[in-house]
């Protein structure tokens, strides 16, 4: 097996002690041949694995957190779906496309690691190390639905409102210098939900599951698609909005219709994956709505606003398509289970 290792040496989590424990796990794979590529700027791992087939390389293994992996995922991909229709012809040619395109494996180095964690990994990058080798040994892959948006391809999340000012304020916190620590997006969480209860965003959603059932809402101040779970911003507290959801069905939405009050605050302390015990989720039962198997997601909103996929900052928009792809990528997992 030929596999090629993408790290980004500017990452304050990687050194040279982090390379010396997590790569003898891997060298030690039977037949398993390494070559390293570092990354030098923000879209240099999309570029470095941009038209490389199984012909090229068996696997690529992402050392980073869900940026990294989204970078690699969208540079071996290509272009995703826009509407309904390149949606269908997606569906139909993923598998194919899977095939021909190298497995990814990934040793978490980020601040949250939410997709190696989904897939059953462990989010320290040692025993992750030793997990992946073992896996890599027995060939142990799985293929996984992934989400689209506008042209781009997102593996855990995407959102309008809340989320996104968060991880908008987050970038500028990292641009000074310091650490995305989670008691950092806590305090940045509570100030941009504090703000967003006076001039909350309104978004409508129109929705369509695979089954055919629909979802219609309109001007609610918070909407998250997720494309696993559970995921979470703040440090390993689990934010569960879509219990059922995973990498085998289509994207899951959670909706906040209101958040001010007291259920405005228990929805926040919820959404921060305050509720591991699920007993505050009865509080907010009512102001949030579940939607889950969607296959094409439309959100539009009267005025710009920020929009997050996989932790990432896009800028402000009035309207995005979200779809979702099975089968769209083939991955290392210590299981195939759903």
């Amino acid at each position: 097996m030929h596999v090629l290792l993408i790290c980004n040496p500017n990452s304050t989590s990687q050194d040279a002690a982090l390379y010396r424990r997590i790569l003898p796990p891997l060298r030690a794979v039977d037949g398993l041949t390494m070559e390293a590529r570092f990354t030098q700027r923000p879209g240099h791992a999309k570029d470095m694995v941009r038209g490389l087939t199984r012909e090229d390389f068996d696997a690529i293994i992402a050392v980073g957190g869900d940026g990294t992996v989204n970078e690699i995922i969208n540079g071996m991909l290509g272009p995703a779906p826009r509407d309904a229709g390149e949606r269908v012809d997606a569906a139909a040619t993923a598998p194919t496309a899977a095939a021909a395109l190298p497995t990814l494996g990934v040793i978490p180095a980020g601040s949250a690691n939410v997709f190696v964690r989904a897939l059953g990994f462990s989010a320290r990058p040692e025993k992750a190390a030793h997990e992946l080798a073992a896996v890599l040994q027995r060939a142990a892959t799985r293929r996984i639905y992934l989400g689209a948006w506008d042209g781009q391809w997102f593996a855990v999340n995407a959102g309008f409102g809340l989320d996104a000012n968060v991880l908008a304020k987050m970038e500028k916190v990292r641009e000074r210098g310091f650490a995305a620590t989670p008691w950092r997006y806590l305090a940045v969480a509570g100030r941009a939900w504090a703000k967003a209860r006076w001039r909350p965003p309104q978004i409508d959603v129109r929705a369509t599951a695979r089954s055919g059932e629909t979802l219609r809402l309109d001007g609610v101040p918070v909407l998250l698609a997720s494309n696993t779970n559970p995921w979470t911003f703040f440090g390993s507290l689990p934010m569960v909005t879509n219990p059922r959801n995973s990498f085998c069905q289509g994207l899951g939405l959670f909706a906040m219709t209101r958040i001010n009050g007291f259920t405005g605050i228990v929805g926040m302390l919820h959404l921060i994956g305050a509720d591991s015990s699920g007993w505050l989720r009865r509080f907010v039962r009512a102001a949030t709505v579940e939607f889950d198997d969607a296959a094409q997601v439309e959100l539009v909103c009267p005025r710009p606003h920020r929009f997050q996929a996989d932790g990432e900052y896009e800028g402000k928009r009035t309207r995005v398509t979200l779809t979702s792809v099975p089968d769209a990528i083939e991955v290392f997992a210590p299981s195939d289970d759903c």
